[in-house]
C-alpha cells in the first residue's frame, strides 16, 4: 500500500512528500512549517490557479506541469505544492504521479535551495521527455503524409493537435509563475537564487521552444494533407465533369429518338437500332480522343 507521506533525509535538509494528505498529513504539516491557516486550508485539495508566496520563514509554491493520460491521448495539467524552509522542502500533490519523483534521490550535503532546485530541474526533465511521445506521432505522420492515406492522416492529425494544444496551454501559464518565483525566491533566499532559479527559466523555455516547433510541423503536415486531398477531389471532379459531359449529347440523343414522333428518322429503318448505337460508340470514342490529346484524363 503506498505511503500518503515520505520522508528523505539528508545532513542538511530533508524532503517529505505528501500524496492526498490526510488530516494527520495535514496536522503534521501544520507543526513542522508552522503554516499559515489559508494556506493550510489551501492544501487539502487540488488549487484553482498557480501561485507563488513568501512568508517569514517558508515559501509557498503552486506548480503545474504536464502529465500524459494514455487513456484519454492527451497531456493534463497536474499540480504539485511545495513549502520550502531554510533546513526542509515538501511537495504535497493530488493524483499519483505515475513515479515521476520515484528515482529522485536528495544528496547529503544538499542546502533546501539546492533540493528544491533539483526537484524542480527532474520534473523540467519529465516534462521534455514527455515531449516524446509528441515528437514520435509528428514523425510518424510526417512519413505517412504522401502514402495515400489523407483520412487516416487527418485523424492522427487532429488527435495530436488536441494533445499539443492541452500541453501547450499548461506550458505556457508556467512561464509568468516561474519569473514571479526569481523574484520571490531571490528575496527569500539571496542572490545566489538567482543562478539556479533563472536556470530553472531557461529549461522552460527550451520544452516551450520544442513545443512550438512541433506545433508548426503538425500544421504544416495538415496543410499539406488538405492539400492532398483537395487534389484528390478535384480529380474526381474533374472526371466526373468529363464524363458527364462525354454522355450527355448521346443521353439527349437517345431521348429524341425514344420519343418516335411521325418524322424520327432510323426508327422504321432495318437494323436502325444498331444503327444509334453505332453512332452513339462512335461519338463518344471520338470525343474520348479528344479529351485525351487534350490530356484532360
Amino acid at each position: 500500500m503506498l505511503k500518503s507521506m515520505e520522508t528523505r533525509k539528508g545532513r542538511r535538509t530533508q524532503w517529505i512528500d505528501v500524496q492526498k494528505p490526510t488530516e494527520r498529513d495535514l496536522a503534521r504539516l501544520k507543526k513542522d512549517f508552522n503554516l499559515h491557516p489559508v494556506i493550510l486550508e489551501e492544501l487539502r485539495g487540488p488549487s484553482a490557479r498557480a501561485r507563488v508566496e513568501q512568508y517569514d520563514c517558508y515559501l509557498f509554491f503552486i506548480y503545474y506541469f504536464p502529465l500524459y493520460d494514455r487513456k484519454d491521448a492527451a497531456s493534463v495539467r497536474t499540480e504539485i505544492d511545495f513549502i520550502v524552509t531554510a533546513n526542509a522542502v515538501a511537495t504535497v500533490h493530488y493524483q499519483p504521479l505515475g513515479g515521476v519523483l520515484k528515482d529522485f534521490k536528495i544528496t547529503t550535503e544538499s542546502s533546501s535551495l539546492e533540493v528544491f532546485y533539483a526537484l524542480l530541474k527532474h520534473l523540467l526533465v519529465f516534462e521534455e521527455r514527455q515531449l516524446r511521445h509528441i515528437r514520435e506521432k509528428v514523425e510518424s505522420i510526417g512519413r505517412e503524409i504522401f502514402r495515400d492515406r489523407e483520412k487516416e492522416v487527418l485523424e492522427k492529425v487532429m488527435v495530436l493537435k488536441r494533445d499539443i494544444s492541452e500541453y501547450r496551454i499548461i506550458v505556457r501559464l508556467q512561464d509568468p509563475i516561474l519569473r514571479s518565483l526569481l523574484q520571490k525566491g531571490k528575496a527569500f533566499w539571496d542572490a545566489d537564487a538567482e543562478i539556479y532559479l533563472n536556470d530553472i527559466i531557461g529549461e522552460h523555455l527550451k520544452i516551450a521552444s520544442q513545443l512550438e516547433d512541433y506545433r508548426e510541423a503538425t500544421s504544416d503536415f495538415e496543410d499539406t494533407n488538405n492539400q492532398l486531398m483537395n487534389l484528390k477531389i478535384n480529380s474526381v471532379m474533374k472526371t466526373f465533369t468529363l464524363l458527364s459531359f462525354l454522355t450527355f449529347p448521346f443521353v439527349l440523343l437517345v431521348g429524341l429518338f425514344s420519343m418516335r414522333a411521325m418524322d424520327t428518322p432510323l426508327v422504321d429503318q432495318p437494323h436502325g437500332f444498331w444503327i444509334v448505337v453505332g453512332i452513339i460508340v462512335s461519338g463518344m470514342a471520338l470525343l474520348g480522343l479528344y479529351f485525351n490529346n487534350k490530356k484532360w484524363f
